[in-house]
Order: structure tokens, then sequence, then C-alpha cells
């Protein structure tokens, strides 16, 4: 059966190779997609040649790239159907054509010479609108009745999109209507104008969370994957449980509570006006990682897009520009991330080496570095909104309660306004169960981290001296929000074992 398939699969590419021009090559798929071609429906593979009136479909918790002749690249998304409608690359800046369909799912673009030289020529279709090019890199999701919102409830119909650089136009019975680098928004239906958004839906970044192993959106590291037809390097799936379950994730909505404690507002003429010049291109940075064999070191740091692409191998061929775009690298890459849209915050755990000794993995938080100066005075409250989940050294995966931060900018000083757990249960390399408990009222100072977090306490399972540290940065072009990396430990357990433990948690402004 396997045989006949594959004989029909390769007389049905020798077939449309006799009538038509390629318009372009499969060049990674982690999980499994098919061709739509004359009535028939094959499975793809690496270096399969597409072209124009195929249609592409996207299986559960898989992910495709198609590079086009044109040097475009479209990356599409878990339970995506894609149709090359109208596709021409003949070098002639008139007649080359590229109109693609978006039946269903989610797709990222960067454009390519077709789009350089005749931007008119360059269309994507969904059911509500036709989208057009001024720029060369955005994203669109279609939803049907299939799209989720971050709680697990259905979420809106429409097309979702946003413009990682460049501009794009998007038409239907409303109008035309033109959107810029950073821009997103929602289109409910064919006849509704589209809705500006002011931040980057969940559903935007979401769907590619399913994707498993290493997306057509990455470049692979050299002698990282396999060789297909072509030449071309293709990253190998990766299935692990560390990548594809995640349990070190915890996602939560930005709660909009109570105000715990008397806090005055920010004086308007404190709060210096955001620069002009658009996205400084710089991405705030905590993290929790070991240190040596019994100290984690909690680390924060402003960078530059261009040394995250530098220091970052796994994102190096990826383009992104903000903390959002990295989001959604990382995504395609198989990363599961967790995120506040209302605290500009993202998070991810990356689990230890095979072999490695450390046990506890990596914690990183990060948003966009601030455009304003912090107030010189005032007060406001931050509340917790999600991070990772605690390890420790031992391999335990734990529990943390956040608190809600006070922050009085006038005495650059951050208070917590009840208390913070971070709990492990017991597993085979430590049968102590051990709590940490940072109390209620404790402060450390704005910036120039890590601060001591003084009156730590181990209340179960501990004997020794028990420390506690936290690292933390403003994230978010208005300080929406705040990051925060947090480590604990003690020199010795009822076991006479030392433990030290760590997460990141984020924060957002009330």
């Amino acid at each position: 059966m396997k045989t006949a398939l594959m004989v029909a699969f390769l007389l049905l590419l020798g077939q449309g190779a006799a009538r038509a021009q390629p318009a372009g090559r499969v060049l990674a798929l982690a999980g499994e997609a098919s061709l739509s071609r004359a009535g028939q429906q094959l499975p793809l593979r690496a270096g399969v040649l597409v072209e124009s009136g195929d249609v592409l479909a996207v299986g559960e918790r898989s992910a495709l790239q198609v590079r086009f002749t044109d040097e475009s690249v479209v990356a599409l998304r878990a339970n995506s159907q894609f149709r090359i409608e109208d596709y021409r690359f003949d070098k002639n800046a008139e007649q080359d054509r590229s109109v693609m369909g978006l039946l269903k799912g989610g797709m990222r673009t960067i454009t390519g010479l077709i789009g350089k030289a005749n931007q008119k020529n360059y269309l994507v279709r969904t059911a509500t609108s036709t989208i057009g090019i001024r720029g060369t890199h955005f994203t669109v999701v279609s939803c049907s009745n299939d799209c989720r919102n971050t709680d697990g409830t259905p979420g809106p119909n429409g097309t979702f999109g946003g413009v990682t650089d460049g501009r794009i136009t998007v038409s239907n019975s409303s109008g035309q209507h033109e959107f810029g680098q950073q821009d997103y928004f929602h289109v409910p239906s064919a006849d509704a104008v589209p809705v500006r958004l002011l931040a980057p839906p969940a559903i935007l970044s979401d769907r590619s969370s399913g994707a498993r192993g290493r997306s057509a959106a990455a470049a692979p590291a050299p002698g990282s994957g396999s060789t297909a037809a072509g030449g071309e390097t293709v990253a190998e799936s990766n299935s692990s449980t560390q990548t594809s379950t995640s349990p070190q994730l915890t996602v939560q909505t930005a709660p909009v509570t109570q105000l715990l404690a008397p806090l005055t507002s920010v004086a308007a003429n404190e709060q210096p006006s955001v620069s002009s010049g658009g996205n400084n291109n710089q991405i705030t940075v905590v993290e929790t990682r070991m240190g040596d064999v019994n100290k984690i070191e909690a680390n924060a740091r402003n960078y530059r897009v261009l040394e995250l692409r530098s220091e970052v191998s796994e994102v190096s061929g990826i383009l992104f520009n903000d903390s959002a775009s990295l989001a959604a690298a990382f995504r395609s890459i198989g990363r599961p991330v967790g995120a506040s849209v209302a605290a500009g915050a993202y998070w991810m755990y990356e689990a230890p080496s095979a072999g490695s000794n450390t046990r506890l993995g990596s914690h990183h938080a990060w948003g966009d570095t601030p455009r304003i100066q912090l107030p010189g005075a005032g007060t406001a409250q931050y509340n917790y909104v999600g991070g990772t989940s605690p390890t420790d050294n031992y391999g335990r995966v734990g529990s943390f309660s956040g608190s809600n931060l006070l922050m009085d900018f006038g005495a650059r000083q951050i208070k917590t306004a009840s208390a913070m757990t971070m709990s492990f249960g017991t597993n085979a390399l430590q049968s102590t169960a051990t709590v940490y408990v940072i109390p209620a009222n404790t402060t450390w100072q704005v910036g120039g981290g890590p601060h001591t977090l003084a009156g730590t306490t181990c209340t179960t399972g501990c004997t020794g001296t028990t420390t506690g540290s936290i690292n933390g940065r403003f994230v978010g072009a208005a300080l929406q929000g705040y990051t925060a990396a947090i480590t604990v430990g003690n020199t010795q357990l009822t076991t006479s074992k030392p433990n030290v433990a760590g997460n990141v948690a984020a924060f957002a402004k009330q």
C-alpha cells in the first residue's frame, strides 16, 4: 500500500511538472501536511514542489514552511489550509503575480521579489478581507469557530493580523485600510471596518503553540537537521516531553483587583512623554539559571535585538524586532511561551540538556524595554499575572503563589502586598517536601539587582540557612509590566542536602 501510494505521488508530481512551472518547494515540515491537486490528496514531505492551484493542509500539532521561487517564504501553523490561487514568476514586474488564499488557520510571511517589484500584484485573501502589501513581514490568522482564547473559551471569528515590518492594506466592502509596523487589527466580517487593536491579540501566537518540533519558520543550524531532496537542510522533529507538554508554564490573565493599600496617582508631569522613532529595538530579559552546583544566578539585562540574534542561536535566522515577535520566533520552533498582554511580558522555560547534572533548567522572561523614564514620585500597584513554575536542583517542578507588588517611585522601592510561596513535593531524588515563604511587606530597591529578599524562610523540610533574591526590571513602552527572576535556597534540608530553586514571574500595572 505504501509503495502504491508513493508511486501515485511521484506520478502526480511528474504530471504537475509537465503542465505547470513550480511555484516553490516545501522547505521544512514538522508533523503532517497534505497536498490537494487535480482531485487527489497526498502527504507532503520536505523537498516536494508546489504549484499554482495547489491547496496545502497542515495537520494538528504540525507546522509547514514553503519557499517560493521569488524568494518569499510562507510559514503555516497547525490546522491551516492554504491555497496557491495564482502564482507566476518570470522576472517580469508587470506580469508576475502572487495571489494566495488563507482558507483556515494562520500564516506568517516574508514577501519576496514579486512584492518588491510590483506591490499591487501581491495579495492574500481571507474570508473577510484581501490583504495587499506596503511592506515585507506580517502575520494573519483566520478564525471560523475554531479559535480559542487563552482561557479556553471560544474566540471571535474573523481575520486577525499584525505587521512586524513595513505596511499592509486590508480591503473589503468597507473600503481600504492601512496598517503599519507593530499595528494589530481584527476584521469581524467581510463588510466590517477593521478594528485597530492596542496590543497583539493572543490568537496571533497561541495557534502556533501546538506545533511540535522545529517549525518551518526557523532556519536550522548547520548540522542540526537532515537533508531533503534538492540538498536543502530540514530540521528534525523534536517530540520530547520537555517541549511538547511543558509542565513548567502557568498562564494567567491579568486580574483587576481591589487596591491593597492607599495609593496616589503618578503625577502627569512626572511621566516623560514617549520618545519618537517607534520601537527602540531593545528587549529587556530577566532569567534564572544554574551558576554552579549549589547556586542559581538571577540575571537581568537590556539587549539590543542584534545582540539577541547573535547570542541566541536558535532564533538567529528568524526576523524579530520586539518582544512579541521574539515570542513568536520561539513558538515557531516549538518552544511554549507564556504571555500577558496587560503586562507586555513573555516567559519561557528551557529544560536542561540531556546528561546535564543541574536538573534545574533555565527560566526566562522578557518584554520591550520601556521608552519612558521611571516617574520621580507617586505609587502604583502591579498585579501578579503568571510566569514559569519553579524548578530546583533535584529536578522537582513546584508551584508558585505570587503577590501583588506596591511600587513607590519616589522612594524607588518595591514591596510585596502579601506573602509569596514556592513549594515542592517529593520525587525520586528528594524525599522531603520543601516550602519557601517570602513574607508580606518584603521590600527591595528598583533596579541594580539582584536584591536580597530579607525574611525569606523555609517553613517545611529545611534546617539550615535560607536565602532569597530577586532581580527585576520594568517592561513595556509605558512601564505597564514588571518581570522578575526569583531564587530561593537552603543550605541543609532535613535530608542533610542543600537546595536551590527559582522561577520567573510577571506583573501588570493596575
